[in-house]
């Protein structure tokens, strides 16, 4: 096996960027993520505690409102749950991250003449991480278009613990105020700031799937040796669920409160679980044209290679060609015969993506799993118990 050299060792689309320093100089994560805990519980107490705070003072964190703040789900599944998980996620990603890229070299993937050129790409990838002007047009971004999008499309047409509303008037309360302007501008920036991040992850695929790289049609894995890179799109699997959770919450508030039903919201909701999968994919989809041409390439040579040894065995075996010593049984010519046409299955079945339906269906549950609770509100439990054991028996 190569040894990976110290770029791709150091490959991380986590560790760095403004808030990173700002979070080792504040003792709330390590130079390799360590303190997550309290990393997690920090971040998530200034979202919600002060909310809790404000509306015991206000008098809306158990009644007052139709909306108060401690029945309100699509809080906690924002900011007890989703953003705890958005920050767990950078462990994950940046461990597994790490690894996908070492097996570039690991499996021989980059030739050696081209070293250069892929190192070249993993410092394009940490320059951009690193960027202040990104993560400030991302802070700026959501303290100003956050709070517009929020009145325009997330308030729920009731007084809550948040807002009076009047019509078309809503008027934050002290607890609205830290929610509008605070609470969901950090879980925003959080989350674009993830975006980001899979951003500077496809430009990086990018520009290596643009290098000449060593495609083995043979491989076992059916991928010409890419399959290893599925691993990197399900490591933002915690990112996916976050936000199926967050999604869940939207609309749970909607089906209490609104008067909606769940079923309202199923092609919205089946429209978002769909992207949010694509958004993660599509990086692995650049490798395709030269997975694909490499395929085409191999059906043709091993075809071709095919033709030429069941002539000679054809020749040998049927044709008298083989000395009267020469045993069949236990020749190595039918054991041969047998790999070779294996190879050409191999090659045959190489997918043209370096991933398979398999990992596609598991991002979907991944992402769709929080919204089944939702289930409840359109079919009683008793009756939903009732259909799950008439299937089973």
């Amino acid at each position: 096996m190569k040894t990976s050299p110290d770029s791709a060792r150091d490959f991380s689309v986590v560790l760095g960027g403004p808030l990173f320093q700002l979070l080792l100089r504040s003792r709330l994560t390590g130079p390799h993520l360590t303190l997550l805990y309290r990393r997690m519980f920090f971040i998530a107490a200034i979202a919600w505690l002060p909310l809790l705070v404000l509306t015991l003072v206000d008098g809306r964190a158990l009644g007052g409102v139709k909306a108060p703040f401690l029945f309100d789900i699509e809080t906690y599944a924002r900011f007890l749950i989703a953003l705890p998980i958005l920050v767990a996620a950078e462990l994950l990603v940046h461990q597994r991250i790490r690894g996908v890229v070492q097996q570039f070299f690991e499996r021989g993937i980059v030739p050696s003449d081209q070293i250069q050129r892929f190192e070249a790409a993993i410092d394009s990838a940490l320059r951009l991480r690193n960027s202040v002007a990104a993560e400030v047009v991302l802070l700026a971004a959501v303290l100003i278009l956050g709070p517009i999008a929020w009145r325009n499309g997330l308030v729920l047409p009731i007084d809550t613990w948040y807002a009076n509303v009047a019509g078309q008037t809503v008027t934050l309360t002290l607890a609205g105020w830290w929610f509008v302007h605070l609470s969901i501008p950090m879980f925003q920036f959080i989350l674009l700031r993830w975006y980001f991040r899979l951003f500077i992850w496809g430009r990086f695929l990018w520009q290596v799937s643009r290098l000449p790289l060593v495609v083995s049609p043979t491989h076992p894995d059916r991928a010409g040796g890419f399959a290893f890179l599925a691993g990197s799109a399900f490591s933002f699997a915690p990112v996916l669920f976050a936000q199926g959770v967050m999604l869940s919450g939207l609309i749970a508030s909607r089906v209490l409160y609104a008067g909606q039903s769940a079923l309202d919201f199923r092609i919205e909701a089946a429209t978002l679980v769909v992207v949010f999968v694509v958004i993660i994919v599509t990086p692995l989809l650049f490798f395709s044209p030269r997975l694909a041409a490499a395929q085409r390439v191999a059906l043709r040579e091993y075809g071709a290679l095919a033709s030429d040894y069941v002539r000679e065995f054809d020749r040998k075996w049927l044709r008298g060609g083989a000395s009267a010593e020469e045993a069949l049984v236990g020749s190595a010519d039918i054991q041969s015969l047998a790999d070779l046409a294996g190879s050409y299955d191999i090659v045959r079945e190489m997918m043209p993506f370096p991933f398979g339906r398999r990992m596609l269906i598991q991002l979907v549950v991944v992402t769709a799993a929080p919204l089944a609770p939702l289930v409840l509100t359109v079919i009683p439990l008793h009756e939903l118990m009732d259909r799950f054991f008439k299937v089973l028996l």
